[in-house]
């Protein structure tokens, strides 16, 4: 609970800064709402420093923290005998899952309500040609489904994350150490998707499978300018594959692992 407080906090402070950075800008614009959300999300101009690194401390551990806990204080045997190993990755997974999830989508509420009362009210637009033109990321150009869709496929896209990072935390022996994977890991593909962009080639292609930001906030990470909505689907759709596969590898593993220890 003080995990979730902390996080909603910062969220509140981050949409704060932004209205207060954003304040003469697009006041009056129809979009403004719209603009200023997007703003605050991974990737947006208004998100802090402190908030990412919030996000990417504190979503993934949420729903995971108990089971490794548990593992780390060798607790893990005596409950697997009675409710199996199966039994335990299925509700330590669910957990993780929706933990993040619903983190996530709570804060988007927070910054939807905090917008439309302190910044700009929601305006409905249909259709909205003139996203088009100004070559806005969107998933629809009824804004309103945009920014559900958006918001719900962000949401899902951390929970994959704190999923592979719950994995890659079963490795580690420490809590402690478990705690900052979420920071460590998520810079450490910032900065290697930085430097495969200097690259270029096939080597940024190939980069773009691993990048979290694709299934975290897709419209901030595209490889081609003013792209499609199916770009936006195809790039999720890759690199959420992508990560299911290597977090069932690396279970796999680890599972192998300790049955060979008995």
């Amino acid at each position: 609970m003080g995990a979730v407080v902390i996080y909603l906090l910062v969220i509140i402070g981050q949409v704060a800064y932004a209205i207060y950075d954003n304040l003469p800008v697009l006041k009056s614009n129809d979009y403004a709402f719209d603009y200023l959300y997007d703003m605050v999300q991974y990737g947006g101009a208004n998100e802090t420093v402190i908030g990412e690194i919030t996000s990417y401390l504190l979503v993934p551990m949420i729903g995971a923290g108990l089971a490794i806990y548990m593992k780390n204080s060798h607790e893990l045997y005596s409950i697997v005998s009675r409710i199996g190993w199966s039994h335990f990755f299925k509700k330590s997974i669910k957990y993780t899952f929706w933990g993040a999830t619903i983190l996530y989508w709570l804060g988007c509420l927070i910054e939807m309500v905090i917008i439309n009362i302190f910044y700009h009210h929601f305006v409905y637009q249909p259709f909205a040609q003139d996203i088009l033109i100004r070559g806005d990321g969107y998933f629809s150009l009824n804004n309103l489904a945009n920014l559900v869709i958006k918001t719900i496929l962000n949401g899902f896209g951390w929970g994959i994350f704190a999923i592979f990072i719950f994995i890659l935390a079963l490795f580690v022996k420490k809590t402690s150490l478990c705690f900052f994977l979420g920071p460590v890991i998520g810079y450490l593909i910032t900065i290697q998707e930085s430097l495969s962009g200097d690259i270029g080639g096939m080597v940024r292609v190939l980069s773009n499978i691993w990048d979290t930001t694709n299934i975290i906030n897709p419209i901030e990470n595209a490889m081609v300018q003013d792209p499609s909505p199916a770009i936006y689907y195809l790039n999720y759709a890759t690199t959420a594959v992508f990560y299911i596969m290597l977090t069932a590898v690396l279970l796999r593993i680890w599972y192998m692992k300790n049955i060979e220890k008995g």
